[in-house]
């Protein structure tokens, strides 16, 4: 018989089988021995993989998916803290793994890159509600396996976009909630044409006001695919993008607002020198993803080809109103005129690229090898598009400008071989090339020409012992590289270094369908390791340091139970599963051996003056943003037949805003319960869907922030003597905080 396979496309056929334990979904066709994984599968850990990793599928995805961004829906998750400028999760949101930040995440849709190349971030606003279009995600935690993009330090976040369906489809879901917020979405697919075509699309529209005073946000999103097979051939073509306007609320509370207006938002407000706050002090911006991906099987000699090309498009702009501003800070020629002003501030970039895969299994040994190669082009640029006082300036002059061009090229080679039924060892290499070109000015008028280039080899390795079906035990090495950013380079006033780090996993897995548990030991030992400082740039990113040395270590407990009535006992009222508990437990140590905090010293115009900057030193302190403990615990039960009642709880200790361990500079230890209910009506097709949720968030209004920064600084002034005399230090904490009590309720409908 013909072997044929596949990739990904009758989710709702009976045909469809999802390998659980590999977070990969596969195709069986006609019941033959051949499948082969979706694209960008590949990358993904499997299910012997001596690493440490956690699948989500697209029923555990959608389950709270009312609108919020995507760090919120992996809340949850082991080692995770989200955090979310606006308070409410719709907006600008951030996600740190095992203390690591967004920098640090490498994030791919179907084995394609997703981070920005010169930030090394993603900014999820700009492809709000994401999830809808995602079919599963795959989480790693530390080095993991070699993948596409950005250097995963810490964690790597895997997204594989939803397969498409057997049958001609519609789906329509809606939102409400608290702080006027709104989200709609439809769906639409064909199913397969003459079984080989198929054409499906989405699109959702986001509106909310935020917790925090103004932090409104108005986002678009979109998303299509087309695809077309025949016998072992796929083409698959994927479109999706975004538009967001969102109200500026990356600056913070302050900490003195925190007890009287902890909803105050000083964006706008030219730091108090503006009242009323100016209307439109919003970020702007939209992206577009284009990928083509080809996958080809050759049966006979067992190997699985994988190709995709791909082009992501960004532009847009953030505006501020400035009080009273100096214009030879804009233009030389404008010296000694002062004014009101509104200013833009614009990046336009493309990135892309192609990369390619080919795998090989038989008998004992399966090989997976592959690369990337791509290019990021990106402007920086000012304008200067209104002044109070009329035809000052052009506004379609530029005040600043800088190029930038990245080349990303990487190679990696992965082996699994059975030693035994009971052995498998696992070997990962990758080579890594990053040149980084750019030259321009600042927005601070200071004039730049960087011209880096790394050489990076990442080696991993691991075995896996499985003594039976439901027990497993794995140990993995893995030493990963990183190179500094685009702000790490420009705003240190030392040239930082690439980082590297040394990490050590192991763990034990009891794979039982009702008990399942992880029990996952880690070390992160790093060389060279850019912390964050606590304090920000002018844009509101962190600014970072190098540290010689510093570690995370520590254990991560993870595990479900799952009460199963017997069919033969069950009511046709009742379902068989009708209480799960989930939980886990992270408890951990983040050092840094020593590290010097320096304290600027500044004069009138505020420029700083090197010879009177502090330098303090401290050791054995605690990484910033790096909690001790991370816990989760969620209660479901499920009485009637569609219907399910969760109580979800998250509790984070304290954190630092800097790397001092000064208990004036923390975020304190925070907790709050969420409870989500949830109905589906009883209906004959099973490929038909009336959903009904209520998720409401904080139900004990606990006041807490997640997320903050920090800075300390002293000034110059000339005493009645005339004398030069510095100010005692002086330090700022800034906040965000959380919304209270909240809720969301929707309605989704599948026909």
């Amino acid at each position: 018989m013909k072997k044929v396979l596949f990739f990904l496309f009758i989710a709702n056929s009976a045909l469809a089988q999802t390998d659980t334990a590999s977070g990969q979904n596969l195709l069986l066709i006609e019941k033959e021995d051949v499948v082969i994984t979706a694209p960008g599968g590949m990358m993904r850990a499997g299910s012997s993989s001596p690493t440490t990793f956690q699948n989500l599928d697209r029923a555990t995805l959608q389950r709270n998916n009312l609108g919020q961004d995507l760090p919120i829906l992996l809340d949850q998750t082991p080692s995770v803290v989200s955090t979310s400028d606006a308070g409410a999760g719709i907006g600008y949101t951030g996600i740190r793994i095992r203390g690591t930040d967004a920098t640090r995440i490498n994030v791919t849709m179907n084995g394609v890159p997703i981070n920005d190349a010169e930030s090394q971030a993603v900014f999820w606003v700009n492809t709000p509600d994401l999830v809808s279009s995602t079919q599963s995600i795959q989480i790693q935690r530390g080095v993991g396996t070699s993948t596409n993009g950005s250097s995963s330090f810490g964690g790597q976040i895997s997204l594989q976009t939803q397969t498409s369906s057997s049958r001609p489809f519609g789906e329509a879901a809606i939102s409400v909630g608290s702080f006027n917020t709104f989200r709609g979405n439809v769906r639409a697919g064909s199913g397969l044409i003459k079984n080989k075509f198929f054409v499906e699309a989405s699109g959702s529209w986001i509106n909310s006001d935020g917790y925090i005073e103004r932090a409104a946000s108005n986002l678009r999103s979109w998303f299509a695919q087309a695809g077309y097979q025949h016998k072992n051939t796929q083409l698959r073509l994927v479109y999706f993008g975004g538009r967001e306007k969102t109200y500026q609320a990356w600056y913070g509370v302050p900490e003195e607002f925190l007890k009287t207006n902890r909803r105050f938002n000083i964006a706008g407000t030219d730091f108090f020198s503006k009242d009323p706050a100016y209307e439109n002090e919003t970020d702007n911006y939209g992206q577009d993803y284009f990928q083509l991906h080809f996958s080809h099987a050759l049966p006979n000699k067992n190997l699985q080809l994988q190709a995709a090309a791909f082009t992501t498009l960004g532009r847009g702009y953030y505006e501020q109103y400035k009080v009273d501003a100096n214009l030879s800070n804009y233009f030389d020629e404008l010296s000694g005129i002062r004014s009101d002003l509104v200013r833009q501030r614009w990046l336009s970039n493309a990135f892309y690229g192609a990369t390619a895969s080919v795998g090989y299994a038989k008998n004992k040994l399966s090989i997976t090898g592959g690369g990337l190669f791509s290019q990021y082009r990106g402007k920086h640029f000012g304008k200067v598009v209104w002044t109070a006082t009329p035809n000052l300036v052009d506004r379609n002059r530029k005040y600043y400008e800088g190029n930038a061009l990245k080349t990303d090229l990487n190679f990696y080679a992965k082996l699994n071989y059975n030693l035994s039924k009971r052995f498998t060892l696992y070997a990962d290499l990758q080579y890594r090339f990053v040149d980084y070109n750019s030259a321009g000015d600042d927005n601070s008028g200071v004039v730049y020409d960087v011209s880096r280039n790394w050489h990076f080899f990442n080696p991993k390795a691991g075995i896996t012992w499985q003594p039976s079906a439901d027990h497993q035990v794995y140990g993995s090495v893995a030493i990963g590289h990183r190179e500094p950013n685009r702000d790490d380079i420009i705003d240190a006033p030392i040239t930082p270094k690439p980082e590297r780090m040394y990490n050590i996993e192991a763990g034990y897995r009891l794979l039982s369908a009702n008990f399942p548990i992880t029990v996952n030991y880690y070390m992160m030992y790093y060389d060279n390791q850019l912390v964050l400082t606590g304090r920000l740039n002018d844009v509101g990113n962190p600014v970072k340091a190098n540290v010689p040395v510093s570690y995370r270590t520590g254990i991560e407990l993870s595990g479900a139970y799952h009460l199963v009535l017997k069919q033969n006992n069950a009511s046709k009222l009742v379902p068989n599963n009708i209480l799960s508990i989930e939980g886990n437990l992270t408890y951990s140590l983040n050092r840094i051996l020593e590290f010097d905090e320096f304290i600027y010293t500044y004069d009138e115009n505020y420029t700083p003056i090197d010879t009177l900057t502090q330098i303090i030193t401290h050791s054995n302190s605690t990484i910033a943003f790096s909690p001790s403990v991370i816990a989760s615990l969620g209660l479901t039960i499920r009485p009637l037949k569609g219907f399910e009642l969760s109580l979800i709880n998250k509790a984070v200790s304290k954190q630092y805003l800097d790397n001092t361990s000064n208990e004036d500079r923390k975020l304190k230890p925070f907790y709050y319960t969420n409870l989500r209910a949830s109905y589906q009506l009883p209906l004959q097709r099973t490929d038909k869907e009336i959903k009904f949720t209520l998720l409401c968030n904080n139900i004990f209004n606990s006041l807490f922030e997640n997320n903050g920064y920090t800075f300390s600084e002293r000034y110059t002034y000339t005493d009645e003597f005339n004398q030069l005399q510095v100010t005692p230090t002086s330090t700022y904490n800034y906040y965000y905080p959380q919304a209270g009590f909240n809720f969301l309720v929707g309605m989704n409908v599948r026909f």
